[in-house]
């Protein structure tokens, strides 16, 4: 019965409700001392959401701070009360937002909000985005869009044009580029005029905007097109494989290379493992791969040895430590 009798009591002090009978009721807040620090003037409240809460007198909604004090006064049709941001609205008007920085409701309103981290809120005003800090400094807004945040980073768009901006709002990225896709350890990949590079966290360009094709770093290598050739760059963009090979992918921890129609093998630092004169180089299982040769087929291990030369008529990939090889009898 007693919890009942509670949840009817919160139930009234939700939904500002204040009448039971002829009587009527009015809501304020005291502190653990017993101090009412707000007055028992409001015919409803709510409940605090990170510092502030909404008050409703004669049929408006405003917002209270944990001093009592009214920061909004009680004029509006209605009031949403969130983590980072108030919203307020009144009939046949557009929803406003005021922003939630540092236990202080900033006064400028705003026709949109996105929390990005816990640091920075994204803010829209005259359909141009901008950010507030977490002590309420505000990066004006000018871009057209906020998209991909993620680890301290957000790409945005400016005139049809994407750039990376950091936590604080700062330009990493300029938005100059066709695409960006925003950073993966440490890298981001940026497209202008059909041609690809990469920047790094510091803005420095790290791979000039000149290959052809979308590349990531992995094991600090990346493979790069150019002009249909393929090669390797480092972290540092520093091509440790010159771009001449016809087709390059990973084959486990090498490189599988193609030069006219013959493949080979190469490491990350572009020794060569194996020349290129296979007609075929399958995938390494157990170590091994299946290779093929003028028609007939063998193994080679990592290091590059023969381990049996290609003179069966069908291998199958190494498993439990046994390949399986076909060669034809009779007619």
């Amino acid at each position: 019965m007693k919890k009942i009798i509670v949840l009817v009591l919160m139930l009234i002090v939700r939904t500002g409700f204040a009448q039971a009978g002829d009587k009527t009721f009015k809501y304020g807040f005291v502190d653990q001392t017993g101090k009412e620090i707000v007055p028992c003037k409001y015919d409803g409240i709510s409940a605090f959401e990170n510092g502030f809460a909404v008050v409703q007198l004669k049929g408006k909604s405003g917002v209270v701070d944990k001093t009592g004090k009214e920061v909004i006064r009680c004029i509006y049709d209605e009031i949403l009360n969130k983590q980072n941001w108030v919203i307020v609205s009144n009939k046949n008007a557009k929803a406003q937002y005021l922003i939630k920085s540092s236990d202080v409701l900033l006064t400028k309103k705003y026709d949109d909000a996105k929390a990005l981290s816990p640091e920075i809120t994204a803010v829209k005003l005259n359909n141009k985005w901008g950010f507030i800090d977490v002590v309420g400094e505000e990066i004006s807004p000018k871009y057209d869009e906020i998209i991909d945040f993620e680890d301290r980073f957000a790409v945005v768009k400016l005139n049809s044009k994407f750039g990376i901006v950091d936590q604080i709002g700062k330009e990493v990225v300029p938005p100059i580029y066709d695409h960006v896709q925003n950073f993966k350890e440490g890298f981001a990949i940026v497209k202008q005029n059909d041609k690809f590079g990469v920047i790094s966290e510091e803005g420095k360009i790290v791979v000039p905007v000149k290959y052809d094709m979308n590349f990531y770093f992995k094991d600090n290598v990346s493979i790069v097109k150019q002009q249909n050739k393929y090669g390797i760059l480092d972290n540092d963009g520093k091509e440790i494989v010159l771009v001449k090979y016809d087709f390059m992918a990973l084959n486990d921890d090498l490189i599988q290379v193609k030069s006219g129609d013959k493949y080979g093998l190469i490491d990350k630092t572009g020794k060569e493992i194996t020349s290129t004169k296979y007609d075929v180089i399958e995938s390494f299982k157990d170590g091994i791969a299946v290779v093929k040769l003028d028609g007939k087929y063998g193994f080679v291990d990592k290091e590059g040895k023969e381990i049996v030369a290609p003179k069966y008529e069908k291998a199958d990939g190494f498993k439990d430590g046994l390949g399986a090889v076909r060669i034809q009898v009779g007619k």
